[in-house]
């Protein structure tokens, strides 16, 4: 059964979604992973400062966002069990009000507060992951599905531009405390107005009865969860390396942030596109997931080098490629599993933050030893996530 004719039957067994078209779900689940996904970009881009201020190592400050996504990672692995509500706002609302009080904690006791921020942030974000996927599932028409993952996945970019302008605009006149205090605000005030949501429907009847079965393939589970730790590995690592990696070619630190900010932005550009292109031509879907593998693999190998100008190419062929396959991913991984989608992408977001975690520590004891080989190594990990996706998408449940 091709992916198309999937699709048509999955039209079939759910229920006609509360908001027909799927839009506003899907931008409020992109609201509230731009903000969950703070807790973790804030540190990174506030770096600079926060090492200054307490004379830390930048390997304490990764072993921070290391935390985050370990604690992202035991969070999707409690969404596995968790029944996915009918009013869904409640639970993204929680989020927000738990990601609220550890970004108050790192701007008034920071020594410990980073920590417990990366920790209540990244809890939030992984067990979140899950249930919006769901959501999307049950609320956006077959049509919109993959652009909203897109739409949501573009979402994580956007919080690290949005991470990195606030720091130099807001941080400059009155320090970075007072940017996660307000972020933490917006975070609060953001739960406050979706736990007035109303319920908007019941659940499919094919949710409630298959939500205890077992998933089926565990081969195809296997294989895109470890799609998605290799290809985590290369956009974590990516984020945390190269704008080192430029200026050590000889770029200024202005040009480095600039083809940094110009890979994110293309990042979220290719998220979006992509989301568009499968909700059209949904045979397009394991192809497009495969190529951006390749492409991502293929700029990282480019960064290699010690031409500036190439090492540049490469920065915007792996962001955009290394790092823009997470809506597919996800989308692709809950196709086979009508009603079950949360319990199955909770596998995928567990490979992700896992590989999230990894990559950047991985990349920073290499990069100190000999920077290419880091680069070489995200490389390999590309080429990994690519087989695991082929080899995915031959085992594919309901489509022999």
């Amino acid at each position: 059964m091709n992916t198309l004719a999937f699709a048509g039957r999955r039209e079939q067994t759910h229920s006609t979604p509360p908001d027909r078209a799927g839009l506003s779900t899907a931008l409020r689940v992109a609201a509230v992973t731009v903000l969950t996904s703070l807790p973790v970009f804030l540190p990174g881009a506030a770096n600079g400062l926060i090492s200054a201020e307490f004379g830390w190592s930048s390997v304490r400050m990764g072993a921070i966002l290391a935390v985050y996504w370990l604690a992202s990672l035991s969070g999707a692995f409690v969404s596995k069990r968790a029944v996915l509500p009918m009013n869904g706002e409640r639970t993204l609302a929680m989020a927000l009000c738990v990601t609220c009080v550890g970004l108050f904690s790192a701007a008034l006791m920071p020594v410990v507060g980073l920590w417990v921020s990366s920790v209540f942030g990244g809890a939030a974000y992984g067990y979140t992951q899950p249930h919006t996927n769901g959501l999307l599932m049950r609320r956006c028409a077959p049509r919109l599905r993959a652009l909203a993952f897109g739409m949501k996945q573009a979402a994580v970019p956007a919080a690290t531009l949005l991470a990195s302008m606030a720091m130099p605009m807001l941080a400059g006149p009155s320090g970075w405390r007072p940017v996660f205090a307000g972020t933490a605000v917006l975070c609060g005030a953001g739960g406050a107005l979706l736990m007035r949501g109303t319920p908007s429907g019941v659940s499919p009847a094919s949710t409630t009865r298959r939500r205890n079965t077992p998933l089926r393939g565990r081969a195809f589970l296997i294989a895109v969860s470890c799609a998605g730790f290799f290809g985590a590995m290369v956009g974590n690592g990516l984020g945390g390396f190269l704008v080192i990696a430029l200026t050590d070619r000889g770029a200024s630190l202005t040009v480095a942030g600039a083809v940094a900010t110009a890979g994110a932005a293309l990042n979220i550009a290719v998220r979006l596109a992509a989301g568009w292109l499968v909700g059209r031509v949904p045979q397009a879907a394991w192809v497009a997931l495969t190529g951006l593998f390749v492409v991502g693999a293929a700029g990282t190998a480019l960064l290699a080098s010690t031409a500036l100008t190439v090492a540049a190419v490469g920065a915007l062929l792996a962001y955009g490629g290394g790092w823009g396959w997470a809506g597919l991913l996800h989308y692709v991984i809950g196709l086979p599993y009508s009603g079950q989608e949360q319990r199955a992408t909770a596998h995928s977001q567990m490979g992700v933050s896992l590989g999230a975690a990894v990559g950047p520590l991985l990349c920073g004891l290499l990069f100190s030893i000999h920077p290419a080989s880091a680069w070489w190594t995200l490389t390999g990990a590309g080429v990994a996530a690519a087989a695991c996706a082929l080899a995915a998408r031959s085992c594919t449940p309901g489509e022999r």
